[in-house]
C-alpha cells in the first residue's frame, strides 16, 4: 500500500465513520477506485483505532463520566445486544457483503430514508433515554452492519424518531460506538492471518483517520444543533442511485 492510498483511505474513514453517510460503504467504493481488492487487515485495524481515538479526544471527560454510571452501562449493554447477535450471524458472509457495490447502493438509500424522516422531528415531544429506547437504537445499529447503512445515521435517527433530544442522541450514538468499534477490532485481531504491513502507511492511516474523525464529529454536532441532519439524506440518495445506474 502506498502512502497516498493510506492517506486517502484514512481521510475516507475519518470523515465517513462519524458523518451519517456510511464509512463501510465509502471504504468499499474507495477500495474499488484505488484498485485495492481488499485492504490489509492490519491497516483496517489501525484506521479504526484512529476513529476510536477521535471519539475519546472529542468527548473526553463526558465519556468517562457516562461510563462511570452503572445505569448508563446497562443502557449500552442493552443497545449492544442486537449488533452482537447480527454480527455473529453475518460474520461468515463478510467477504460477500463488503465486495458488493449494489448492496452499498441499497444501504445508502436506506440511510438516506432514515435521515430524511428526521426532517420534521421538531414537532415530537422530548423523551428521556431509557431501556426501551436504547434497545430500539441498538436494533438500528445492527442494521448498520450492512455496508452503505451509516451507523451514526441509523442510531441518531432512531433516537430522534423516539423523541430523544439532539444532544442526547448525538452523545449516546457515539458512546455506543465505543464497544462496537472495540468488538470489531477484537474480531479482526482474532482473525488476523496476514503479514505485517509497512509501519509508515499504517501510521498515516491512523493519524489521518483520527484528525478527520475529530473534525467530522464537530461538524455533525453543529448540524444536529441546527436540526439539519436530513441534509445528508440528499447526498446518500444521489450516491446510491448513481452507483445503481453505473
Amino acid at each position: 500500500m502506498g502512502y497516498l492510498q493510506a492517506f486517502l483511505l484514512g481521510v475516507v474513514q475519518g470523515l465517513t465513520e462519524f458523518l451519517p453517510i456510511s464509512s463501510s460503504g465509502h471504504l468499499v467504493i474507495g477500495q474499488k477506485l484505488l484498485g485495492l481488492d481488499q485492504p490489509p487487515v492490519l491497516f483496517d485495524i489501525l484506521v479504526h483505532c484512529g476513529t476510536l481515538a477521535a471519539i475519546v479526544i472529542f468527548f473526553n471527560k463526558r465519556l468517562i463520566k457516562f461510563f462511570s454510571l452503572w445505569v448508563n452501562l446497562k443502557l449500552i449493554l442493552i443497545a449492544s445486544v442486537p449488533v452482537g447477535l447480527v454480527g455473529l450471524i453475518l460474520n461468515p458472509y463478510t467477504d460477500y457483503l463488503f465486495n458488493s457495490l449494489n448492496l452499498v447502493a441499497v444501504g445508502l438509500l436506506i440511510t438516506g430514508l432514515l435521515l430524511f424522516l428526521t426532517k420534521r422531528l421538531t414537532l415530537l415531544s422530548k423523551n428521556e433515554l431509557g431501556f426501551k429506547s436504547a434497545l430500539g437504537i441498538g436494533v438500528f445499529q445492527a442494521l448498520a452492519i450492512l455496508p452503505g447503512v451509516s451507523r451514526s445515521g441509523a442510531t441518531i435517527s432512531a433516537a430522534l424518531l423516539q423523541g430523544i433530544d439532539q444532544e442526547a442522541a448525538f452523545n449516546f450514538s457515539f458512546f455506543l460506538a465505543v464497544p462496537a468499534i472495540l468488538a470489531a477490532l477484537l474480531l479482526q485481531i482474532l482473525q488476523l492471518n496476514q503479514p505485517a504491513i509497512e509501519l509508515v502507511p499504517g501510521l498515516i492511516g491512523f493519524i489521518t483517520a483520527a484528525i478527520f474523525g475529530y473534525f467530522s464529529l464537530k461538524l455533525l454536532q453543529q448540524v444536529l444543533q441546527k436540526a439539519r441532519l436530513h441534509y445528508f439524506a440528499y447526498y446518500c440518495f444521489a450516491l446510491g442511485f448513481l452507483i445503481l445506474l453505473l
